[in-house]
C-alpha cells in the first residue's frame, strides 16, 4: 500500500473590520489518495469524536458528548492534555451536509470564547478530485476584538486540523486497503 498525501497549506488570513473586531480565516487543503465518500464517511460519522481520541491520544485527553449522539445539534466537551491552552471547550455540530460533504462545528463555551473571541467556527469540506482521490479543506473562522487579537491569534492555527486530516486519511487508507 502506498500512502501519499500532498499537503498544500494555505493559511489565508482574511481580515475584515467589524466595528472594533477583526474576522480571520485560516485554511488548509490536503490531497488524499482515497475516494471523497470514504473520507466523508469518517468526518460525518457520529463516532468521530471517540475515533479521533483513539487516533490522536497525545492531542486529546478525551471528548465527551454533553448533548446529542453525534448528529446536528450535538454538543461535545473537548479536553486537551494538561498544560494545553486552552484546556477545555465545548463545541456544537451546526452542519453535517451529506450533499455538500460539509461539516461545521462552532465553539460555544470555554476555549477561545472564554479568552474573548466573539465567534469561532471550524469547517471540514471534502472535495472530490477523481473517483479515487479528494481534497480535505479544513477552515477556521473567528472574530476577535482588536485589543485581544495580538494575544489570542497566535493560539489559533490549523496545525491541529492538519494532524486530524492526516490521521483520518491514514485510518481510511489502512482500513480500506487501497
Amino acid at each position: 500500500m502506498k500512502f501519499e498525501i500532498l499537503i498544500l497549506v494555505f493559511s489565508f488570513l482574511f481580515v475584515m473590520g467589524k466595528g472594533n473586531s477583526m474576522r480571520y480565516e485560516l485554511i488548509n487543503e490536503m490531497e488524499v489518495a482515497a475516494p471523497a465518500e470514504d473520507i466523508w464517511a469518517v468526518y460525518s460519522s457520529p463516532n468521530l469524536p471517540k475515533l479521533i481520541v483513539k487516533l490522536l491520544p497525545d492531542v486529546f485527553e478525551r471528548i465527551d458528548y454533553v448533548e446529542g449522539t453525534g448528529g446536528v445539534g450535538t454538543i461535545i466537551q473537548v479536553v486537551y492534555p494538561a498544560g494545553s491552552v486552552p484546556r477545555t471547550l465545548k463545541e456544537k455540530f451546526v452542519t453535517i451536509d451529506d450533499h455538500r460533504l460539509l461539516k461545521e462545528v462552532q465553539q460555544i463555551e470555554g476555549g477561545h470564547i472564554a479568552m474573548g473571541v466573539k465567534f469561532h467556527m471550524i469547517s471540514f469540506k471534502i472535495i472530490k478530485k477523481s473517483p479515487a482521490s479528494c481534497i480535505i479543506r479544513s477552515k477556521i473562522e473567528y472574530i476577535v476584538p482588536d485589543n485581544l487579537a495580538a494575544k489570542i491569534s497566535p493560539l489559533i492555527n490549523v496545525e491541529g486540523l492538519v494532524g486530524m486530516a492526516r490521521a483520518i486519511s491514514k485510518y481510511v487508507l489502512d482500513n480500506k486497503k487501497y
